[in-house]
């Protein structure tokens, strides 16, 4: 048969960001830069302005890198935590402030702490033709209307960057240090209210977490748009190193020398001074610091997730069930922070969640492409965020509006109050097989994977934004002449599903165990097949280095694709013959004896629609993940289950509630019980699908429950739901029930329920079911 190769698709995008990435920094993107002097008005005067104190800010008018209805000025403070090679550490601070507003006056702070505020540049020295603010984050200010809103902006340049000194950390124990001195710091302020929230894209979207984690008491808020959720996760898959394990770390020692402007501007009417010796001063720490540039190298180098340089760094282990609220936004389609860790970082985190989820790249929220469409397809970023802040940095709500807006793979959005907490996982079963691990055809120099150069709308190398053509997807009959031999010459081991008898989401983060005989590494694809299998598209995919005793643990990306009625799901498993990694292949065979794949199934049939385009990148997405030979016509081995929906994931005692099931045979009788009392037998319609009510005692304890549905066949499917008590009538008042019955005020008990206790039952609802999340139920 003709070569089908796993480098469909993913070989694309891996071939682009392994360039990208050896040409620039981890998880980077430029910002637009200064404007120049020139395009501003000259003064009245005939004479340049005198120089203005920086006590008294400098404004827009004087320098155009300051946002306009902005005041700059520049502030420096130590780090609570020193330096890796034990200097101490300072930070500086770029403060943007409303122009014209006292200088007491207090604002509430939005922050920005990461290491690509340099005066000279984002990632690169651009030789700028003077000194200023970054404008990185220029977008926010002005889209959200900060200063006009009363808010005071701040960028916090990490250890070792900008005109900060010390060893940049990586995100490692140092840098986290630096997020709580920089929001104690600005909390302290006469200027500030003591209330703080966090910014960031990317970099500074993972110092965002690690604020979360660190929970200091100033922290009210952080929004994070596509972060890196766990540092090992992006240089490192699974013990199999990427190909920017070493690139990225000297990315950003190359960032952390940028000099700062040591030139002043005296023309156009401007009167600029350079950096001050200071700022020049600290901006040169790392080159005289050769030590630090070593000690980031050594540690990126280990490939043990449990080696203490990268236990430090994962940002999942060490939320410990904080409670500050969380927006982000995270593209399953992403080929550069992906989502991985990410649905493990939002189970152990208790607070508040809202977040945007689809099928977009390394984007923003507010982002366009060349022909003015919003890149994630959804209008009203800057509305949410600005929403998101003035409740709980100026209001200081105790509300919990957990939320999720998800575009799927066909470009439709819905709303939900959770993401990847379906209590439904089907285990798919994996086949028997074999396989060479011999590493073939991993990206290298001589693919066309593109030139680094792509960029997400501002410039400066965002990797998989712009994919080049890849010769892989030609599927030239015969290119594999010593392709490993295993159950299909190209693919590897595969098991192949039924088609779905309906529309059927696969969501949350699947889960590998792998069984195997023999040494070496393992790459492993979901597909999603056509009808006629006439096309695959890849969903999902990961790799792994096999583990010595056999049986190999491992989760893949986070995901949300549904299949169509008709679709089949396949799995594959070989060698890592595509992608971003540098395997070392063991040339060997590997058989594989069997395993399975966890992965969380749900009907769509609940799906509440709401406001949303297409993110453009789902049509590229396709175009490069799509095979162009028929997928292999392989024997089906498995079924997905049937899922059930509901859109009340917490409902009240003395109330009822309405699950939907899909995927079941048409015509047949489903049988339900609830918490272990059968109810009413179901019938399916013509497509498989029904739908019943669950009543709920008014009698019924608080707490998880569940629902099952038991097909004709035996198949069983389960749905949780968190049951809370319900409100009920008492003088004139409302009370829960279980609070009436302790005899407490009418006035008092509502008091109680309305306020702190309104969000106290449904951050309860939410932990209980959140808590479930690591115990799904298999049937």
């Amino acid at each position: 048969m003709s070569a089908f190769r796993r480098a469909t698709g993913w070989g694309v995008a891996a071939a682009i960001v392994a360039v990208s990435l050896s040409a620039g920094p981890a998880f980077a993107e430029a910002a637009a830069p200064a404007p120049a002097p020139a395009s501003a008005p000259a003064p009245a005067s005939a004479s340049a302005p005198a120089p203005t104190d920086l006590a008294t800010g400098v404004t827009h008018a004087q320098n155009p890198s300051v946002p306009e209805a902005a005041a700059w000025t520049e502030h420096y403070f130590p780090s609570s935590a020193p330096s890796n090679n034990g200097d101490p550490v300072e930070l500086h601070a770029d403060v943007l402030r409303p122009a014209g507003l006292a200088p007491d006056a207090k604002t509430p702070v939005i922050m920005s702490i990461g290491p690509y505020f340099s005066h000279s540049g984002m990632n690169s020295d651009t030789h700028p033709l003077h000194t200023g603010p970054s404008g990185r984050f220029t977008d926010l200010i002005d889209g959200a209307k900060l200063m006009e809103r009363g808010y005071t902006f701040v960028y916090v340049d990490l250890r070792g960057f900008g005109g900060s000194t010390g060893c940049t950390d990586w995100l490692g124990t140092g840098e986290q240090a630096d997020v709580v001195s920089a929001i104690e710091w600005a909390a302290a302020q006469p200027w500030s209210t003591g209330s703080v929230g966090l910014y960031g894209k990317s970099y500074d979207g993972s110092t965002g977490l690690a604020g979360i984690n660190e929970q200091p008491e100033a922290l009210k808020a952080v929004v994070a748009q596509e972060p890196a959720w766990s540092g090992y996760d992006y240089l490192v898959t699974n013990e199999v190193p990427r190909t920017n394990q070493v690139d990225t770390p000297l990315a950003y020692i190359d960032i952390a020398a940028l000099p700062g402007v040591d030139h002043a501007y005296q023309q156009d009417g401007y009167d600029i001074p350079a950096d001050t010796t200071r700022y020049l001063e600290n901006a040169a720490y790392e080159k005289t610091h050769p030590e630090c540039a070593e000690t980031l190298k050594t540690g990126a180098l280990a490939i043990d997730r449990a080696s203490d340089f990268w236990v430090d760094r994962d940002a999942p282990s060490h939320v410990d069930g904080s409670t500050v609220p969380l927006m982000f936004t995270q593209g399953l389609t992403e080929q550069n922070t992906k989502p991985e860790g990410m649905q493990r970082y939002l189970a152990n985190h208790a607070g508040e969640q809202r977040g945007w989820l689809g099928p977009w790249d390394h984007v923003r929220g507010n982002e366009v492409d060349a022909e003015g469409r919003l890149q994630m397809g959804r209008a009203g970023w800057f509305d949410e965020v600005t929403a998101f802040y003035d409740a709980h940095l100026v209001e200081q709500t105790t509300e919990i509006a957990t939320g999720f807006v998800i575009q799927d793979n066909f470009g439709q959005w819905r709303v939900q109050e959770t993401w990847g907490t379906t209590a439904k996982t089907a285990v798919v079963p994996l086949q028997p097989g074999r396989y060479l691990d011999t590493g073939r055809g991993m990206v290298d120099g001589d693919d066309d994977g593109g030139d680094g150069d792509g960029g997400d709308g501002d410039g400066g190398g965002e990797p998989g934004a712009n994919p080049s053509p890849n010769p892989l997807l030609a599927f030239a009959d015969g290119e594999d002449v010593d392709a490993p031999t295993s159950t299909d010459d190209s693919l590897g081991v595969l098991s192949v599903s039924h088609p779905v008898r309906a529309d059927t989401r696969l969501t949350g983060t699947p889960a590998v165990e792998l069984h195997t005989q023999g040494a070496g590494n393992a790459s492993i694809q979901l597909w999603d097949v056509a009808p006629d299998r006439a096309n695959a598209v890849t969903i999902n995919s990961t790799v792994a280095k096999l583990s010595a005793d056999g049986v190999t643990h491992f989760t893949m990306l986070g995901t949300d694709w549904t299949l169509k009625a008709g679709h089949r799901l396949a799995v594959t498993v070989g060698t890592i013959d595509w992608g971003y990694w540098v395997p070392e292949p063991s040339d060997a065979e590997v058989v594989v004896t069997g395993g399975s794949v966890s992965i969380a199934v749900e009907a769509t049939t609940a799906d509440v629609a709401t406001e949303g385009a297409r993110a453009p990148y789902l049509d590229e997405y396709l175009r490069y993940f799509t095979s162009d030979k028929p997928f292999p016509d392989s024997p089906e081995t498995f079924t997905l289950s049937a899922a059930l929906g509901t859109d009340a994931t917490t409902v009240a005692t003395g109330s009822s509630f309405v699950v939907r099931g899909a995927g079941y045979d048409p015509g047949a009788p489903v049988a339900l019980t609830w918490q272990g009392e059968p109810l009413a037998v179901s019938t399916t319609d013509a497509t498989g699908a029904f739908t019943a009510t669950v009543p709920v005692s008014a009698s019924a304890a608080p707490g998880v429950a569940t629902v099952t549905a038991v097909a004709e066949d035996g198949g069983t499917s389960s749905l949780e739901v968190a049951v809370v008590a319900a409100v009920v009538p008492v003088g004139s008042g409302s009370v829960p029930a279980s609070l009436a019955a302790t005899g407490l005020p009418a006035e008092g008990a509502w008091t109680t329920v309305t306020g702190a206790g309104l969000a106290l039952l449904a951050g309860l609802a939410l932990a209980l079911l959140r808590q479930r999340r690591s115990q799904p139920t298999v049937g």
